[in-house]
């Protein structure tokens, strides 16, 4: 949202102007005469214009644009500026506050003549000028320092016919009026300093600006936006940021869930208010996607230094449980290996909710490369003939070829590859590997691993 920074200070410089001729009007008058109700109104119209100085500042400083600093601009300067002028309202208040009570019990002499009725209705007609006029610019430039200043000159209109009756009551004998009224700017003040706060700390502590139903249905009418998620908006009410995410069909390429976020963008760009949106684009999943949760649980496992050598997902009673196995550096202890797997767990959990429980068994990995020692051609070939019994054991597996058998660290490592009936499911497949291993490790004594690699049959 484009701010015209140059008008607002225009405004500002003009109101400022104005105040200090009827400041000059109110407290000169009010000093003569000694009428601390007439005083009391000169500071309310004074500190107008030292608003006007700090509204200034604080909008050149919020024109400024972002910076390394202040990636998000310098906008909230302004919204500082209208605090620090509560500030001084309250100020104001507690010596009005304190002077007035001094002086209802113990009134002085006062002296109301036609000056110190002039010069109320003089400045009173001023402000009523100026306030008009800059709250009308305020909601046409969308300033919350020019909102801030016009509804306190606004109300120094009601100040100042308060105080106009406490003068004509004082010039009628009554001289405890003076201090009465000035009581009661007093509180007017207050007032204003209160409203200035409740309108201006939202923005500072990032309430939200905006409903995030509101959102929502602008968001939902996107075509290709499939669900949302996520949705926040802060700043001021005239400088809103939104940012959200949206999920997209993941069969879409990146061009097209692109094209959707931009789309979402400029819908939220033409509510009123709102000067930034940022669009996270994702892909729509479901909640039991098992290529989801298997990359999520790899890449934890890398995070804390472990691996996963087996993994498998099962659902009871509508709960996900995982099931793996972790290996671990074997130069650990267990008491250190066992902390890490718990770490893991903890991890998959607090990132993954939809899975209820996880149970790992611990083996070691290799972190080293491992010297092979050779084997005898004796043993050699009573490996490769258990490999080739079982094989001719095992329906649809045929012709075992290229057996190595290897030691390392004192037990046998052995490979063969083995051809398979290539319509065969993966699944199938697997399982007739599996059983190949096992009929290895039962007629091959001290076998530390023995991989069986597949190939599909040409027909």
């Amino acid at each position: 949202m484009n701010r015209n920074y140059s008008a607002i200070q225009r405004v500002l410089f003009v109101t400022f102007l104005l105040n200090v001729l009827a400041t000059v009007a109110k407290l000169g008058v009010g000093l003569w005469t000694g009428a601390l109700s007439l005083i009391a109104d000169g500071l309310d119209t004074l500190f107008d214009g030292l608003s006007n100085i700090i509204g200034l500042i604080a909008v050149r400083i919020s024109s400024q644009p972002p910076d390394e600093e202040h990636p998000y601009g310098h906008r909230k300067f302004e919204t500082l500026a209208a605090l620090f002028i509560a500030a001084a309202l309250f100020v104001t208040t507690w010596e009005l506050a304190t002077g007035a009570i001094g002086r209802l019990f113990d009134p002085p002499p006062l002296e109301v003549n036609q000056w110190s009725i002039g010069a109320l209705i003089f400045g009173a007609i001023v402000q009523a000028i100026t306030g008009w006029w800059e709250l009308r610019k305020a909601r046409q430039l969308g300033s919350e320092v020019l909102l801030a200043d016009a509804r306190h000159t606004i109300a120094s209109i009601g100040v100042s016919i308060t105080v106009l009756i406490g003068l004509g009551l004082v010039w009628l004998g009554y001289t405890w009026a003076d201090p009465l009224v000035a009581l009661l700017v007093a509180g007017v003040i207050a007032k204003v300093g209160v409203d200035t706060v409740r309108e201006n700390v939202p923005a500072l502590v990032d309430r939200a600006p905006l409903d995030a139903t509101q959102i929502g249905n602008v968001v939902a009418g996107v075509s290709g936006v499939e669900s949302f998620h996520r949705i926040r908006s802060r700043g001021p009410a005239d400088d809103v940021a939104i940012d959200l995410h949206v999920r997209v069909s993941p069969k879409l390429s990146m061009q097209e869930a692109n094209a959707i976020a931009d789309e979402v963008r400029r819908r939220l760009l033409i509510l009123p208010g709102v000067g930034d949106v940022i669009v996270h684009a994702e892909a729509q999943r479901g909640a039991e996607s098992a290529s989801d949760l298997y990359t999520a649980t790899k890449l934890a496992a890398q995070e804390i230094g472990v691996t996963i050598h087996e993994w498998s997902v099962q659902s009871l009673d509508g709960q996900l449980r995982l099931h793996l196995h972790v290996g671990v550096n074997p130069n650990l202890t267990l008491g250190e290996a066992h902390q890490l797997v718990d770490q893991l767990e903890r991890t998959i959990i607090e990132r993954l909710p939809q899975i209820k429980s996880v149970h790992s068994h611990i083996e070691l990995t290799t972190v080293d490369i491992l010297p092979s020692a050779p084997v005898s051609s004796g043993l050699r070939q009573r490996v490769t003939g258990v490999v080739e019994r079982a094989v001719d054991t095992i329906p649809y597996l045929s012709d075992p070829h290229d057996i190595q058998v290897g030691q390392v660290e004192g037990r046998l490592f052995i490979t063969v590859e083995v051809l398979v009936d290539g319509t065969l499911s993966v699944t199938e497949a697997h399982e007739l590997s599996t059983r190949l291993q096992e009929n290895i490790r039962a007629n091959v004594p001290n076998v530390s691993e023995a991989l069986v690699h597949l190939e599909p049959q040409e027909m």
